[in-house]
């Protein structure tokens, strides 16, 4: 027999052919072989019908697609094995149109790790192709083209500037933008507390309280002279013990990972943001190290505990007596069990450091997760000083501290959550208060009076704002990466260096300000359209449905903008009848360029005082001090850099070129290397050959899409 096995990374085809062996063939669809076209009618996906014109778009899944139909005719069956998601259950629909497969009839097969084991058994129980989730897929896929194709140029035209709007991307970015808004309006409120130094005994180090100011909540004790006062007293005021308790607290360790929660602590752990995180896991479960990491789900499987609580006793550690379950949030798709290693008793996996370093994360966190409780001993008491009297003021002189000692690690003998430095919490210092009892009499060391100021609240990091995301319901785990690497990538927010800390940048804020009209731009959106599309899969939808109602209210509001915000009119180039809008550049500020509708007629246009000029390349040169340009023959222009290095232009837009120190007539092929402007070694003393180093066509770039998943 003879068979062929479709999955969708080429590296998990390498694996599989290896273990399946002679008799099969292993072929890789790399993602998506089929999307909708970029440019044109097609693009659009509008009401009555809301078609979608799938094309393949690019050289490589042609030839993929070619290779897929030539090993399916000579195989005696073929199964489709794409990830087991909504997205690889629309890749299996792709498959089977492009192979002429009725969905229907397909072998489709679904595991969630890649052992032998595991494809096996899954390739005796094959099923057809799951067309409810095949239709929240593809709602979900038009929700977001409607969205960046109708709303896009709208938003572009309202700032004067190319933006583009994303179903998902917007409301997180809303949240930065924010975030941000409230970091700037803050304003710190300085206040006081005091605390009393208390003495050790039998060897232990001494121990603090802390004054119990009275305040409310949201309230500050401002009053600096009161607070240095009563810290100044405390040595000769008499503490007596009001309260004492002194208990055993347990903690239990966390799940194991989730697709959200491995982003985030592996983001902080690894100090990496979270798409090489993304990376990473599919890597590893492509080489059957970890089951699926894509999951909502913070709950094993049996065969999933049994294996964890085996390589736990074999490796001499403690075992919780029954298994623990979580109960999941209640929007959570639990179709996949949590992240876990298919072997626990392998300690390392990978082939780089990121992938390495994850694996250790989740291996260590799901162990852990079966592991007994950690625990402490937990001492608290309230220390009384009677009514303190400063001038015309009195407070109560109460003192409140709280200790606690690990006693037994538990689980926390294998593995420590990591925390993100920007969360703003303070990480309290041990102080092993000792054991106490009512009544009995303290003598304070010190007082020491320490001045606060509020705070203002921490910038997001990717690993908050994926918080922020999940708390909220914007978008599903499995989109929170590529959600981060779209607002970097279209300039809406950034890091400073290597810091983790994130900021808006000034076009994102405009951008959140023009869509917030729009009902996709608001946190709740995501949330609802996710529920829609989990009715779907049900069958208790229909996509038209949402379709229309989400284009309507599409439509609705882009006719509410305001019209003045639309900076387009006809195009001045004879016979283009475009129209021209103004944009600025996004790699020099404060620099604007005009883009007609009719780009394949003509360049991009210069911009005069807010008006639209000539084409780049049709202007009229006026410094003609250079030699001629070796492709039109037309005299170029000198110039200088802020280095007072010459240099020559075409005014056509042929290119640019160095001349030698001031030499009139000689044109260079290379830039000058280093600094002062020296030409690199090779390159001296050699002639331009007509070809100019840097050499513009003057063909406007393709038009590409402007949509963000």
């Amino acid at each position: 027999m003879s068979a062929l096995l479709i999955v969708e990374s080429p590296k998990k085809a390498q694996h599989i052919g290896h273990i399946l062996g002679n008799g099969w063939q292993v072929k890789a669809t790399l993602g998506h072989i089929r999307d909708l076209p970029v440019t044109g009618e097609a693009a659009y996906v509008r009401p009555p019908d809301f078609a979608m014109r799938y094309e393949i778009l690019d050289t490589k899944h042609k030839e993929i697609v070619s290779g897929l139909r030539a090993a399916a005719q000579s195989a005696d069956a073929v199964y489709i094995a794409t990830d087991p998601d909504r997205e690889g259950e629309g890749i299996a629909w792709h498959v089977c149109q492009v192979l002429k497969i009725k969905p229907g009839e397909a072998k489709r097969v679904s595991y969630q790790e890649v052992t032998e084991t595991a494809i096996r058994k899954a390739l005796l129980a094959p099923r057809p192709v799951n067309m409810r989730l095949v239709a929240a897929q593809e709602a979900r896929r038009a929700l977001d083209r409607m969205v960046g194709w109708e709303v896009s140029p709208v938003l572009s035209n309202t700032i004067g500037a190319k933006a583009s709007a994303g179903r998902v991307q917007s409301p997180a970015l809303a949240l930065v933008v924010e975030r941000e808004r409230a970091i700037k309006s803050f304003r710190p409120t300085a206040f006081y507390q005091v605390l009393a130094h208390m003495p050790g005994k039998a060897g232990v180090s001494g121990w603090r309280a802390s004054w119990i100011d009275g305040t409310k909540e949201g309230e500050y004790f401002q009053d600096k002279a009161f607070a240095q006062a009563l810290a100044d007293a405390l040595p000769s005021m008499p503490l007596v013990v009001s309260k004492a308790e002194s208990k055993p607290t347990r903690k239990a360790p966390a799940p194991p990972f989730t697709t959200s929660s491995m982003q985030m602590d592996g983001a902080r752990a690894l100090k990496v943001g979270v798409e090489d995180i993304m990376k990473a896991a599919q890597a590893l479960f492509d080489k059957g190290h970890i089951t699926y990491h894509r999951t909502d789900s913070p709950n094993l499987s049996e065969e999933g505990e049994a294996l964890l609580r085996t390589a736990l006793e074999k490796a001499g550690l403690h075992v919780v007596e029954k298994p623990r379950r979580w109960k999941a949030k209640g929007d959570a798709q639990e179709a996949h069990e949590a992240v876990r290693p298919t072997e626990p008793l392998l300690e390392e996996a990978g082939e780089d450091a990121n992938q390495r370093a994850l694996y250790q994360l989740i291996r260590k966190r799901a162990l852990a997760s079966q592991m007994p409780d950690a625990i402490y001993q937990q001492t608290s008491c309230t220390l009384s000083g009677g009514t303190f009297h400063w001038r015309d003021l009195s407070h109560p002189a109460l003192f409140r501290a709280v200790g606690s000692v690990l006693t037994d690690p538990g689980w926390r003998a294998l593995y420590t959550e990591s925390e993100d430095d920007s969360e703003g919490k303070e990480t309290e210092a041990a102080n092993p208060v000792p054991k106490l009892f009512v009544g009995d009499k303290l003598k304070a060391e010190r007082g020491e009076m320490v001045s606060k100021k509020t705070k203002a609240p921490p910038r997001y990091t990717e690993s908050t704002l994926i918080k922020a995301l999940e708390d909220h319901g914007v978008g599903r785990p499995s989109t929170y990466a590529s959600i981060i690497k779209v607002l970097y990538k279209r300039d809406y927010m950034k890091r400073k260096g290597k810091a983790p800390a994130l900021y808006a940048t000034d076009l994102g804020e405009q951008v959140v300000d023009a869509l917030r009209p729009f009902d996709f731009a608001g946190l709740e959106y995501t949330r609802l359209i996710e529920e829609s599309l989990d009715l779907i899969t049900e069958g208790k939808m229909p996509p038209r449905d949402l379709l229309a109602k989400s284009y309507a209210d599409i439509q609705s509001t882009i006719a509410t903008m305001p019209k003045g915000a639309d900076n387009s009119q006809p195009c001045p180039v004879d016979g283009c009848g475009g129209t021209v809008s103004r944009r600025e550049s996004k790699n020099k500020k404060g620099s604007f360029f005009w883009v007609c509708s009719n780009r394949d007629n003509h360049n991009l246009l210069q911009d005069k005082d807010g008006t639209p000029g000539k084409p780049f390349g049709d202007q009229v040169e006026s410094n003609t001090d250079g030699p001629a340009c070796p492709e039109c023959g037309k005299p170029t222009g000198r110039y200088e850099t802020s280095r007072r290095h010459g240099f020559f232009r075409c005014a056509k837009g042929h290119g640019t070129w160095w001349d030698d120190k001031g030499a009139i007539g000689k044109l260079w092929e290379t830039l000058p290397a280093g600094k002062g402007g020296k030409a690199k070694p090779e390159a001296a003393g050699k002639k331009s050959a007509g070809k100019p180093a840097g050499k513009r066509t003057g063909k406007p770039a393709a038009r590409r899409s402007t949509i963000m998943d």
